[in-house]
């Protein structure tokens, strides 16, 4: 299996996972609160976390049924966070559209993510309704909440990063790990939970996480010199002053003159970031060797994730390296 066998899959779910997500959300309810959600989810995304659930779930031989409200509660746990970070982010087109907060305005940007996160709960909730047993919720309560909590204080990390003017690789892995690895896996997580895997087996996916997670954000990194992460333009990293692994590189291998030019235009505001400065610093990356080192430490976190994963079962090992793979070839 390969990716675009999971995304094939994908197909025959959506439709399927669509109406769960509407049923899920009232569709006549408060305005500038439920139609924000509907709003946010109807713009797209490949909805892949849900399927990993139920991929998941089947690889291990669990009925999907029992698996479909935390898959939901993943896509939903996935967009509330989404609505957070182009909040905290500046960030004001999401998938070509205008975020929930340019759309909605600010105060009601934070109100909907809030919202959609107790919904995500809600739906984990709805697992005992499909024959979980209630001890198996309780603990994918704590998956979600963990999950949660490590994302939030992963974003801190990030956040905290932008007044550093001397980032060092070490505290970007901390990070990124906090932010991704318990954030992708959770769909994974959750299907073994509920198929009833012990801690070693569960503990496996996680630990697959802290490289597949970090691979993803590395090439979130890069991406978003190229593709522009289906915004509107390149280099919204930049203008945001994040600390990227490209920066770390950069600032390794940079002369005096360019390392203080760089920290100079990451600290600028948004608005006086010019595009002039964002394709100085994309050259600084070409030039310093950052884009080519970023990959290259993307592809070693995919090895190791492999190497992680090598003892459990064959179909569940199919997906999980179709995964890996995927984190360092995507564009988008």
């Amino acid at each position: 299996m390969d990716m675009e066998d999971i995304l094939r899959e994908a197909e025959k779910y959506k439709e399927r996972l669509e109406g769960e997500l509407k049923n899920t959300i009232p569709s006549e309810g408060i305005k500038n609160f439920h139609d924000a959600m509907h709003y946010h989810l109807s713009t797209g995304g490949k909805r892949l976390r849900p399927i990993l659930a139920l991929l998941t779930a089947r690889a291990l031989g669990v009925d999907e049924e029992k698996v479909m409200p935390f898959a939901v509660a993943c896509e939903l746990l996935h967009n509330w966070l989404l609505i957070h970070d182009d909040i905290e982010d500046g960030d004001t087109v999401r998938r070509g559209k205008p975020a929930v907060w340019v759309k909605y305005g600010l105060a009601h940007g934070v109100n909907v993510g809030d919202g959609m996160a107790h919904y995500a709960i809600k739906s984990v909730l709805r697992c005992y309704e499909k024959g979980v047993p209630a001890e198996t919720v309780f603990r994918l309560l704590e998956v979600y909440a963990d999950t949660a909590i490590k994302t939030a204080e992963g974003q801190a990390l990030e956040i905290n990063l932008r007044n550093n003017d001397h980032p060092t690789e070490e505290e970007y892995m901390r990070m990124v790990t906090g932010k991704t690895a318990y954030y992708l896996t959770i769909p994974m997580v959750g299907a073994a939970v509920i198929a009833g895997m012990d801690d070693n087996f569960v503990n496996r996916i996680v630990e697959y996480g802290k490289c597949v997670g970090p691979a993803f954000q590395i090439r979130d990194d890069v991406i978003d010199l190229t593709e522009g992460k289906g915004r509107d333009d390149i280099g919204n990293d930049i203008k945001e002053g994040k600390r990227s692994i490209l920066v770390v590189y950069a600032l390794e291998a940079a002369s005096e003159e360019e390392k203080n030019k760089l920290i100079e235009i990451l600290n600028k505001p948004r608005e006086e970031t010019t595009r002039e400065d964002v394709l100085w610093v994309v050259e600084l990356f070409r030039k310093t060797g950052a884009i080519e080192r970023a990959n290259q430490k993307a592809e070693e976190l995919v090895n190791k994730a492999k190497e992680v994963i090598s003892p459990l079962p064959d179909q569940l090992k199919e997906i999980l390296e179709a995964m890996a793979d995927y984190m360092i070839k995507r564009k988008t």
